[in-house]
């Protein structure tokens, strides 16, 4: 379902945001500091740190929904993916090299649009939730003609 290209966008070190619902239909969301695409390229694995994690795993749990924003502030290129819960548990230190070296590139990013990496350091990165997404479309959200269009 993903392509080469898609796979290497999600999983660079980008700013990703993870967007559920509650039951009353009101949204929650949560920062994801890193992406892991599986072999089958048909699921991830997201890792949301377990200080904003609660409420989208409350509703991840509750209906399965989840819309996730990958966007990389250099130059705008970003995509929504909208998948279907599977697991979450917490992640390994075996996730952590992973997750740290993606969190990096996003702060790396930040630079190239003037953010300087210090005002990043009261974010916590880890430790963090290893949420696993049954990728369902995938659309391209760059503006521009092709913004809204499939790209799986």
């Amino acid at each position: 379902m993903l392509d080469d290209a898609l796979v290497t966008f999600l999983q660079q070190g980008l700013a990703i945001n993870l967007g559920t619902r509650n039951a009353r239909l009101e949204p929650n969301a949560a920062w994801v500091t890193a992406a892991r695409v599986d072999d089958d390229r048909r699921h991830l694995t997201i890792y949301v740190p377990v200080a904003g994690a609660d409420a989208v795993l409350d509703d991840l749990r509750s209906n399965g929904q989840a819309a996730l924003v990958f966007a990389r502030p250099e130059d705008d290129r970003a995509c929504q993916v909208k998948g279907e819960f599977v697991s979450a548990a917490p992640a390994t230190e075996d996730d952590r090299a992973l997750v740290m070296a993606q969190w990096q590139g996003f702060i790396n990013q930040l630079s190239l649009v003037g953010m300087p990496g210090e005002s990043s350091r009261p974010w916590k990165a880890w430790p963090a939730m290893a949420v696993r997404i049954r990728v369902i479309d995938v659309y391209s959200q760059t503006p521009g003609p092709d913004a809204g269009a499939r790209l799986t």
